[in-house]
């Protein structure tokens, strides 16, 4: 029986991970996969020898605190590449794990496919020596990866951004205003103001109480915005949300905002979706709503520790952190990061957005023209069938 490892790390890599099992049996029903992730990938028939559903992390300091337990699952996987052997190997991003996990995979004959390369929305140059040790193909999302890739004499190849296939609504606007406390017309809703705080627990505590805060501004000055949807991608999420969300109210005390606040549990494209503006963490998120087309304001919070690592990379640092400037190489939508992102900063940019519709439609169109960049729908079909020509087992459609 023909078999592949996949291993993911962060929420973003489960996701393409699961879509990317799915797909591959569909081409090819009796094969075996198996390798580490969270619940979307267990959700997708991946038989799972290790949960990552608590590995990730953002910055030097957050990820030392995660070392040891790493440590002891990489010696754990190498253990079952052993002894399964596995047809191919299918790393996603997840660099300090997976580059170690790829190079070991390929010493041991097993051929390793990097599925999502670390840091491949990068557009500086860098030393790719590791990562190439680690990966005898690489499939990249951004075209622009591919470029500088091929130019470090890495087989590196662009074939649509996965993302494409599977970032869309689950409900229509009235389905969804039903589930928002029972609201059955969309006229009853009003404006919608979705927050994504982020799905590590450290992004939630540290942006989630900024982003109550800017909305009790903006409530005050648009009255018309009248719906404050935070959206869960997870139930650990969830459960961190709605301790921060008590925190918060325990201190806002008599504040209309209070009663506006709807948490949803898994309907995270539906907010970005049906938002008119949505207040986002850095990260995949940005690229999911820019797909989508909806207007955001990028917003980025850590701890003190990382504030210092902030400023000691800073000058090594892309020029932006929100996917829709990174892809349009420009600033499409305002990114407010540290002490620039505070409640008064925040509420500012969204009062003026949501008092001037054209300025939220342009905005609108800017997205859907960046959204070409990411090239055509089927990316993951097409990652699938190279995994099974790497196999022997072409499938093609």
């Amino acid at each position: 029986m023909p078999s592949v490892a996949i291993v993911a790390g962060e929420a973003s890599g489960d996701v393409s991970g699961g879509a990317l099992a799915r797909e591959l049996r569909r081409l090819q029903p009796d094969i075996s996969i198996w390798g580490a992730g969270g619940p979307a990938m267990r959700s997708s028939g991946v038989e799972l020898v290790a949960d990552f559903s608590w590995a990730g992390a953002i910055g030097i300091i957050e990820s030392l605190k995660l070392a040891p337990r790493l440590l002891f699952e990489l010696a754990n996987l190498k253990k079952e590449f052993v002894r399964r052997r596995p047809d191919v190997f299918i790393p996603i991003d997840f660099g300090a794990f997976n580059v170690k996990l790829g190079s070991f995979a390929r010493i041991q004959g097993i051929p390793s496919i990097y599925y999502f390369p670390p840091g491949s929305w990068r557009r500086k140059p860098r030393d790719y020596s590791k990562l190439s040790a680690a990966s005898d193909r690489i499939i990249t999302p951004f075209p622009w990866s591919e470029t500088i890739l091929r130019e470090a004499g890495i087989d590196a190849t662009f074939l649509g951004h996965p993302l494409l296939d599977h970032v869309s609504p689950g409900l229509t606007r009235s389905e969804f205003a039903g589930r928002l406390n029972g609201i059955s017309e969309p006229s009853q809703v009003g404006r919608i103001v979705g927050l994504l705080p982020g799905s590590r627990s450290h992004e939630i505590h540290h942006i989630l109480p900024v982003m109550l805060d800017a909305c009790s501004i903006i409530l005050k000055q648009v009255s018309s915005a009248d719906t404050f949807v935070v959206a869960a991608g997870s139930d650990r999420a969830y459960r961190e949300i709605d301790k921060v969300i008590k925190h918060w109210r325990s201190q806002a005390g008599e504040n209309n905002i209070v009663q506006k606040i709807i948490v949803v549990r898994g309907l995270t494209y539906d907010v970005m979706a049906h938002s008119d503006l949505l207040l986002t963490c850095s990260g995949t998120a940005t690229l999911e709503a820019m797909i989508l087309g909806t207007p955001m304001i990028i917003v980025y919070r850590g701890s003190k520790w990382m504030k210092v690592e902030y400023l000691l990379r800073k000058g090594i640092l892309e020029d932006f952190i929100g996917m829709p400037n990174i892809v349009a190489g420009r600033e499409v939508c305002p990114e407010l990061l540290g002490d620039q992102a505070s409640p008064e900063a925040i509420a500012k940019l969204a009062v003026k957005w949501l008092e001037r519709q054209e300025e939220l439609q342009k905005v609108r169109q800017e997205l859907n023209s960046v959204r070409a960049v990411l090239g055509e729908p089927g990316g993951t079909a097409r990652a699938a069938q190279m995994v099974l020509r790497t196999m022997g087992l072409s499938r093609t459609e």
